[in-house]
């Protein structure tokens, strides 16, 4: 039979996978030989399996994560959505760069004059921050997730919230162009939040230093020279978007049965609540119809963020793609979370 089998370097020559490339696809689960020598532990693969070594190879050249490599290649069907959606984000992270680059060029241009200087309502800020407060990282050994971020652009500035497990943004309309592009500090985010302030609110970032002038008083505060993490790309997920009843979810989500998961990264224990997208709309629990779309999610996070308002629309792509909450109101108005695959530990 060996005879008509292929040797793992033989394959790799053939694939352009290299030798311990194939070795890994085969601990992972993607690409196993069709034997194994019980000797020499030496693999062999059939003739056809050419075909999908290839096919691995080129995903592997274009970055698709492990797990879309496995889905691409066990499941065909899901070809098309996963490399769409992989895509997307190749094409954002590229606008990513390009915003990031021009930036550079921007700071390199204007060492000199480092002050930035804007105007922006102080009740459209304070409610901005109040939408995004819940996403803050609050490990202040992660620096550039404690705080919320402040980022221009043209006609508004966006905040920004992430602790990596969901993400959530805002906007506030600004009365000229500014430049400003920094991490406000939790302890700031928290004083603007307990105070009064009505009107304009004066910002001015300029050494190191942000200060915020209104009719509540100043907030000063120290800006973390660190960067933020790059998240545009998510700005557009959810492109199947289901309108719910953010009142009725929640008190389905209080009496749905929920699953307890541990996180790897710190050992947190936190319920896990599936969420299925049928004809009848989004229901709680995980659905057996066929043409049922299911997503899992951290229950917590997922009451917090439907806090945004009372009809909401739910965007999905994938059971394995972040789910996007968006308010039709408000636009620029987003919180994403990553999801929780049901068929394995978390």
């Amino acid at each position: 039979m060996e005879n008509e089998l292929l040797g793992i370097g033989r394959l790799a020559s053939l694939s352009g996978l290299p030798v311990s490339a194939l070795r890994f696809y085969d601990g992972a689960g993607v690409l196993a030989p069709a034997v194994v020598d019980p000797s020499s532990g030496y693999r062999f693969y059939l003739p056809s399996q050419v075909f999908q070594a290839r096919l691995v190879a080129h995903l592997r050249r274009v970055g698709l994560p492990l797990d879309d490599i496995r889905a691409t290649v066990n499941d065909p069907a899901r070809a098309e959505s996963v490399l769409a959606a992989h895509l997307h984000r190749l094409e954002a992270g590229l606008a990513d760069a390009r915003r990031e680059i021009s930036m550079v060029h921007h700071l390199l241009m204007n060492k000199e004059t480092p002050m930035t200087r804007c105007t922006l309502p102080a009740d459209d800020l304070v409610r901005a921050l109040r939408e995004v407060r819940y996403a803050v990282c609050p490990d202040p050994d992660q620096p550039r997730l404690n705080g919320v971020y402040l980022d221009s652009e043209a006609d508004r500035l966006r905040v920004v919230a992430t602790d990596r497990y969901r993400l959530a943004t805002s906007t506030v309309p600004t009365r000229q162009p500014s430049d400003l592009h920094l991490l406000l500090p939790t302890a700031a985010v928290d004083e603007l939040l307990a105070g009064e302030h009505t009107g304009a609110l004066e910002v001015v970032a300029a050494d190191g230093t942000i200060t915020m002038s209104g009719s509540g008083g100043t907030v000063r505060a120290q800006v973390p020279d660190t960067d933020f993490p790059p998240y545009r790309s998510w700005l557009d997920l959810g492109r199947q978007n289901v309108p719910v009843d953010a009142g009725a979810l929640r008190a389905a989500l209080d009496a749905g049965a929920t699953e307890t998961r541990v996180r790897d990264t710190d050992g947190v224990a936190y319920d896990v609540s599936p969420l299925s997208v049928t004809a009848r709309g989004v229901e709680v629990g995980a659905s057996d119809e066929p043409d049922a779309l299911v997503v899992a999610v951290n229950r917590e996070f997922l009451l917090e963020a439907l806090e945004a308002g009372d009809q909401l629309t739910l965007g999905l792509d994938d059971p394995i793609a972040p789910l996007a909450i968006r308010n039709p109101d408000r636009d620029g108005t987003l919180s994403i979370l990553m999801p929780v695959r049901l068929d394995q530990p978390a």
